[in-house]
């Protein structure tokens, strides 16, 4: 098989003509592989652009996803290749996260589904950070639990690297869906946008691109998603502690972490 790209959880490789494999890494929870072609599937049945999982296979001890196999280039790299694109790019992101969040999820009605819930992911991830005191803990899941509740479709990483642009435009990397409020969801892009840092792997140039463009694809898809959705920026902002103590638990450079601790320590004020 001929190897398409690779990240730090999974290779995806040439499959055939129509389709790609994600291969796991050996050792990466098979829980996790189950999830996310669940996830897919549910995706799918909504007639939401994901490509579609075929199958869940298993090849050298690792698992993998045989997945459609969709053309383009992730609206990052677009971006950094055509930045006078870049207004118009901010802005189809913003409606493909407005695409997802338009869906209900009933998930009795889900065949099958053990489809996660945001609150108790944000919870549980927020109880595993350890750079927090219990205290810092019990009063930010206190103050999650006051947060309106959501039974819409969030994808739980939505961000430039995780949208295909193409003939079609495409959301993959589906490990993190969940059921929640989509308020909670923008937070979380948001959040990525203000302190997200790429890997070490990264291009320099791409990491450039990213810095130079931050606060512009901040401000086109916020404001973009504010018109179609009718949110409003608070209903946002109120999801910024939960979210930003949450993301402590991922693998993220000391240097954010700092920005993030900074940031929970003011709204704890």
């Amino acid at each position: 098989m001929r190897k398409i790209s690779e990240g730090r959880t999974a290779e995806v490789f040439a499959h055939d003509q129509d389709k790609i494999l994600k291969l796991y890494r050996d050792g990466f929870p098979a829980d996790a592989v189950n999830y996310e072609f669940e996830v897919n599937r549910i995706a799918a049945i909504l007639g939401i652009p994901a490509p579609r999982a075929f199958e869940l296979v298993e090849l050298e001890h690792k698992k993998g996803i045989v997945f459609e196999r969709v053309e383009g280039s992730t609206l990052l790299h677009r971006s950094v290749q055509y930045p006078n694109e870049l207004i118009r790019l901010a802005r189809e992101f913003a409606d493909l996260h407005y695409c997802i969040h338009k869906h209900e999820i009933d998930v009795e009605r889900v065949e099958g589904s053990s489809i996660l819930n945001q609150k108790e992911v944000l919870a549980r991830n927020i109880r595993n950070a350890s750079e927090l005191s219990n205290e810092m803990k019990v009063e930010i899941i206190d103050y999650l639990r006051s947060l309106p509740d959501g039974n819409r479709l969030c994808h739980g990483d939505f961000h430039p690297d995780n949208v295909m642009i193409g003939d079609r435009n495409w959301v993959i990397d589906w490990m993190t869906g969940m059921i929640g409020n989509p308020a909670g969801d923008v937070a979380r892009t948001l959040l990525l946008f203000r302190y997200g840092t790429l890997p070490d792997e990264a291009p320099s140039i791409v990491k450039d691109a990213l810095e130079w463009m931050r606060e512009k694809i901040n401000k086109e898809y916020l404001e973009q998603y504010l018109t179609h959705s009718g949110l409003q920026l608070r209903d946002i902002d109120d999801w910024m502690l939960p979210i930003a103590a949450a993301r402590l638990t991922e693998w993220i450079p000391n240097e954010e972490k700092t920005l993030l601790l900074n940031l929970i320590a003011e709204r704890l004020k």
